[in-house]
């Protein structure tokens, strides 16, 4: 494979160059004598950077994309997806598919930075769409989504600042604060619970 001019200029001394969907990742490399080979065997060791038009960059002092940003929350949805099936079990119109997508619009509607607007399955909705397909009153749908977890919706508020941040490729998640460390504790669940489903479409 022939590599832009740019690779050879900026390429560290003892180190070899892969190209990864159009990424050039930076190699510590070295050789070694093996018994039966005529030829030294070049040895990967570990993973040292990257190299693009601008010059080699280390993993100590790694580019992030600050172009393409995304916030997504995820504890609160997440916390109320575990009530999904028990939601959908208690209506009475409407098929199972519609069900699920008037419960995860609700969730939107009541977080709107949810992840669940980016997935495609069930569609998220305006939820006028179900007043009308439906015959249903919104405000009777979250009394009973509280009434059903028996706790107050507002309770929960602190996890819808509970968000992971997309900088191009790299994920990063904020730590939590003494609010939403005390509010795990109440619920009984975990943070890493809380990622199971996290930004599955990112």
């Amino acid at each position: 494979m022939k590599y832009p001019d740019y690779i050879s200029k900026f390429r560290p001394k003892g180190t070899i160059v892969k190209s990864v969907r159009g990424v050039y990742y930076v190699y510590k490399a070295t050789s070694k004598r093996v018994e039966g080979k005529k030829y030294p065997v070049q040895v990967i060791e570990k993973l040292l950077g990257k190299i693009d038009e601008n010059g080699f960059h280390s993993l100590d002092h790694a580019l992030v994309d600050t172009t393409r940003v995304r916030i997504r929350e995820y504890g609160f949805t997440n916390y109320l997806l575990q009530y999904e099936d028990m939601f959908c079990a208690k209506q009475r119109k409407g098929t199972k598919a519609l069900q699920r997508s008037l419960y995860r619009s609700l969730i939107v509607y009541l977080s709107p930075n949810s992840y669940l607007q980016d997935m495609s399955s069930p569609p998220i909705r305006p939820l006028e769409f179900f007043v009308e397909k439906l015959s249903i009153g919104i405000p009777n749908q979250i009394h009973g989504l509280s009434k059903m977890m028996e706790l107050d919706l507002a309770m929960l508020e602190p996890l819808k600042y509970l968000c992971s941040v997309r900088m191009g490729d790299r994920l990063f998640e904020g730590e939590l604060t003494p609010t939403q460390k005390t509010l795990l504790e109440e619920l009984g669940i975990t943070q890493d619970e809380l990622r199971t489903d996290k930004f599955r479409t990112l």
